[in-house]
């Protein structure tokens, strides 16, 4: 019986270089293939984990919106503008990877200062005889620092711009505690918190690691 026998002329350095770049080409072609639904389910997860935040149902139920002095039957649209505003905030960047096997897929979410969000018209109320009121700084900023002095919010079903109370003379306003948000602790920062696990179950589903 003849054996056959395979002479390997390569180095095992230059064999790995190439298994390495056969792989980088086989992981660019899927994270390229697959960018856009990664890019439009992450969108909606990123939708579902804002409505889901006491502030945006609270805004939604019309008691922020009361607060706000939202006029009444806007508060559908001012939602809708504020989760557009972060999906549209949501980016998928993606690194080639090299024939070290660096790079990959970055996610980015919304800016460190809420820049793109708090230009959105939909975040300010601006009433004739009290000037612009940026109440979506406030709920994203302001804490619980006293916004209005002299004045106190009142519930009051049908009464107001917004059908649910009136702001009445004496103390002072500030955004209802249990929704006062800082800059780095506020309904959109609270949204991402711990999704971690939710981010890398989407990332696997779709590009099957």
């Amino acid at each position: 019986m003849t054996r056959s026998y395979l002479k390997i002329i390569d180095s095992p350095a230059v064999i790995g270089e190439r298994i390495n770049e056969a792989i980088s080409q086989h992981l660019n072609g899927v994270i390229n293939k697959s960018k856009s639904l990664l890019s439009k389910k992450l969108r909606s997860l990123v939708g579902d984990w804002i409505t889901e935040q006491p502030e945006i149902i609270s805004l939604a139920g019309s008691d922020l919106a009361a607060h706000f002095g939202l006029p009444a039957g806007s508060a559908g649209s001012v939602i809708d503008s504020i989760v557009t505003s972060i999906q549209n905030s949501t980016v998928v960047e993606i690194t080639r990877v090299d024939r070290h096997l660096k790079g990959g897929i970055a996610l980015h979410f919304q800016p460190d200062n809420f820049a793109k969000l708090l230009s959105l018209e939909a975040g300010h109320e601006r009433i004739e005889e009290s000037g612009d009121l940026h109440w979506l700084k406030w709920l994203l900023e302001s804490g619980n620092k006293i916004i209005v002095v002299n004045y106190h919010f009142t519930a009051a079903p049908d009464k107001g711009r917004s059908r649910g109370g009136v702001m009445t003379k004496g103390g002072s306003w500030r955004v209802p505690p249990q929704y006062a948000g800082t800059l780095g602790d506020n309904f959109v920062t609270r949204a991402f918190s711990g999704r971690e696990d939710d981010i890398a179950k989407l990332v696997n589903d779709i590009f099957k690691v």
